[in-house]
């Protein structure tokens, strides 16, 4: 059913959409703008128990860890190691190929490397130490978690297997593998320093170890050297006879062919090609440059002329010094022309020889518009026209500079092999006679500057470094899982909540009713039973807000739906149905046809006939309704007779008429409707009130429902006047802001005990 407007009903539409400007409905999450560290702390707060837990249990398993770590010490000795070997001549060939970029990287391999892990160990017989052999078992430094499991095992249970003895190569892989996993080679930044320790349960072995690597390291160099030095010689020696016949073939090359095409230079030939052809290319980007200027306005004509407009209207048009004389003496004409119409009329002398004169400025400057205009084209076909030529002469000029480059570029060529076979030559020569007194030298790039001494106390593990990196890993891990868990949090929790995510205001926040079960009080009556209570001081907070969301003309008929079904709709409507009676005459109706709430808790006894008798015109005004026997100013109108068309009854013009005609009996209207999401009774209600207010179950009502009601009511042009946040536990809410907690508190009301 459609309803006419009245001078009211505009006031409440102008109303809503302020509303909806002030307070959008939104219909998806709104992102966060900024850092707010308060909720973060917040969300901390709420699961410190459980991040202190994992603090705790984190820190065990780091002493467990800590105190089953062998110890292990590190004994360190410290080289000097130069680029550049002192040289007796002035050239090394050695360093002549090195990158000294990568030197010192290169010799953090080599010492680290396999080979010099064997000379060590065959050298110092390590293979049967005790701190490295597996028969001994002691070459675990780590922490085992599966070794130290079986040391707990009783040897009866018959879990440790006995092992079989290991093979020499066994044993040569177990201590090289040992070798390479103990011992660090490190540089100093911006030094010629480097520092090889060795890490071992045996302070003496770890020092001993360390001084062997430094000493093999030197030895393997000096070999190494001496070893391509020889080779460097013989190589030289071949290449030098090699060298020497390809330079003799390339300078005879090179006679012949002088000989053969009388050429002696090519500088004087690259000079003239090169600036011939560079001035018809400069040329040539100046013509394409004119072209390209040209063919803008060309293209502006041919735009005019397909879509059929005049010339005058072209920038190089209106840019023409003489159109623009000839349009003014067009305009001054036409303005005499104007003025002898009204003096004289149409007949008269001056009037005709003054059109004359007007139309013959409007002939010249047609012939001056034409003419500009087809100048326009000749000079963008004149422009063209010389692009071409320059690009046919700039090919020709090119074809004519290869053809003769031809033989210049294999002049060059040659030239260019004779030079770099003599240079080749002559840098190998001088190699080879350096090589040879190179060779006859032992001087080493390597020098000892701190040897390796038996450290004291252990190097690791840090005990207390350990624990404290278990516990910030534990805390760590229990912060992410916090905030985990509260992104997985669906649900309102607090005011702030519904203004996020509903964009709606929250009128106010009634706390959950805890009654002792032996108690006859029922909670659709607890603002009748106990008036000075928190809860009923809540619902005032509501009342107030309903009442003041329009001063001039406060709200009448007001709707109280939610989501679903169960969320304390209608305690909230009868609990505020009581409010509203201190302030004059209220009637409580019971909107949801499918079912009957108020008639036995709130009253006492039941109704038979209600709203939907009435609405048929089964029954009379005097007959549905039931006063309070209680309360003086409360009266209850029950749904009555079950519908089996609710929601057509709730849109007839019947139902709409008995609305009007019950607010001329009564000043406030409290409708229980029926939810959002299973009907759409609320949605045709929402649109017959004044004012809507919207239920939410604390920690039970999800971000999806909510918001799939507030589209269904914004699809019906139907925008809360805000929200009530319904049974909310303040002591839960004391982590979420502190004033919920203390506000219930400081009224001398404790949730926890009721």
């Amino acid at each position: 059913m459609t309803k006419s407007f009245e001078p009211e009903e505009f006031i409440k539409a102008e109303k809503l959409m302020t509303r909806e400007r002030a307070f959008p409905v939104q219909m998806d999450d709104a992102d966060e703008e900024g850092i707010n560290l308060l909720e973060y702390w917040q969300v901390i707060r709420r699961r410190a128990r459980a991040i202190l837990g994992l603090g705790l249990l984190a820190a065990l398993i780091g002493a467990l860890v800590a105190f089953n770590i062998t110890p292990q010490y590190r004994a360190e000795i410290k080289l000097l190691v130069e680029p550049d070997v002192p040289k007796v001549v002035s050239v090394d060939p050695l360093q002549g190929v090195s990158n000294i970029m990568f030197f010192y990287r290169t010799q953090y391999e080599i010492i680290a490397s396999r080979s010099l892990a064997e000379a060590v160990i065959e050298k110092l017989q390590l293979e049967q130490h005790p701190v490295i052999s597996p028969k001994q078992g002691k070459n675990e430094s780590g922490f085992n978690l599966s070794r130290l499991v079986k040391g707990w095992m009783p040897e009866s249970w018959g879990i440790i297997e006995e092992s079989k003895p290991p093979s020499k190569e066994q044993l040569r892989a177990a201590a090289i593998g040992f070798f390479l996993s103990n011992l660090h080679v490190k540089g100093q930044k911006n030094s010629q320093i480097i520092n090889v320790a060795f890490e071992s349960p045996d302070a003496a072995l770890s020092a001993q170890i360390a001084n062997a690597v430094a000493e093999a390291y030197i030895e393997k160099g000096l070999d190494a050297k001496f070893a391509l030095n020889q080779k460097a010689a013989g190589w030289l020696t071949e290449r030098l006879a090699g060298l020497r016949t390809k330079l003799e073939q390339s300078e005879e090359t090179l006679r012949a062919f002088q000989e053969k095409e009388k050429l002696v230079g090519t500088k004087s030939f690259e000079s003239i090609t090169s600036g011939k052809l560079g001035g018809i290319t400069e040329a040539l980007i100046n013509a394409q440059a004119r072209r390209a200027e040209a063919e803008i306005r060309y293209k502006q004509i041919k735009a005019a002329q397909r879509k059929g407009q005049s010339y005058e209207s072209l920038q190089a048009v209106l840019q023409n010094a003489f159109v623009q004389r000839l349009k003014e003496d067009q305009v001054k004409l036409g303005r005499t022309v104007s003025e002898l119409a009204e003096r004289y009329g149409e007949k008269h002398p001056k009037m005709i020889a003054a059109r004359s004169d007007l139309r013959e400025a409007n002939r010249h400057l047609r012939l001056e518009v034409e003419k500009v205009v087809n100048g326009i084209i000749r000079n963008y076909e004149a422009a063209a026209a010389q692009e071409q030529e320059l690009k046919r002469l700039s090919q020709q000029t090119q074809t004519e500079a290869r053809g003769h480059q031809a033989k210049e570029f294999e002049l060059t060529k040659l030239e260019r092999d004779v030079e770099t076979s003599r240079q080749l030559y002559e840098v190998f020569l001088t190699r080879h006679k350096e090589t040879n007194l190179a060779g006859d030298t032992d001087v080493t790039n390597i020098t000892i500057i701190d040897k390796a001494t038996p450290p004291l106390v252990p190097s690791k593990p840090n005990k207390r470094r350990i624990v404290a990196v278990f516990i910030m890993a534990g805390l760590f891990i229990g912060v992410l899982l916090a905030f985990l868990l509260e992104y997985l949090e669906n649900t309102f929790r607090t005011p702030e909540d519904i203004e996020d995510k509903l964009g709606l205001p929250v009128l106010g926040v009634i706390p959950t009713l805890l009654l002792d079960k032996k108690s006859s009080e029922v909670p659709e009556r607890h603002a009748f039973t106990s008036p000075d209570s928190p809860f009923v001081e809540a619902l005032n907070a509501v009342r107030t807000g309903v009442m003041f969301a329009n001063i001039d003309t406060p709200p009448k008929t007001i709707m109280v739906t939610s989501s679903v079904a169960n969320e304390g709709k209608t305690t909230l409507c009868s609990n505020l149905a009581l409010t509203f009676s201190h302030t004059g005459r209220t009637l409580l109706i019971d909107a949801d046809l499918r079912k009957q709430q108020h008639s036995g808790k709130v009253l006492r006894r039941r109704s038979r006939l209600g709203l939907a008798d009435l609405a048929v015109g089964d029954a009379e005004i005097k007959e549905c309704i039931i006063k309070d026997n209680d309360v003086g100013n409360l009266f209850y109108m029950s749904s009555g007779t079950a519908s089996p068309k609710p929601l057509e009854l709730l849109s007839s013009k019947r139902f709409l008429d008995l609305l009007d005609k019950l607010k001329d009996h009564f000043e406030h209207i409290i409708i229980d409707s029926a939810p959002v999401l299973p009907v759409s009774d609320s949605l045709v209600l929402g649109n017959l009130v004044d004012e809507v207010i919207f239920v939410v179950k604390a920690d039970e009502t999800t971000h999806a429902m909510a918001r799939e009601s507030m589209k269904r009511l914004a699809s019906a042009h139907v925008v809360p006047l805000g929200v009530v946040l319904q049974q909310a536990d303040l002591k839960k809410m004391e982590d979420y802001g502190s004033h919920y907690y203390t506000y219930g508190y400081n009224y001398g009301y404790n949730y926890g005990n009721d």
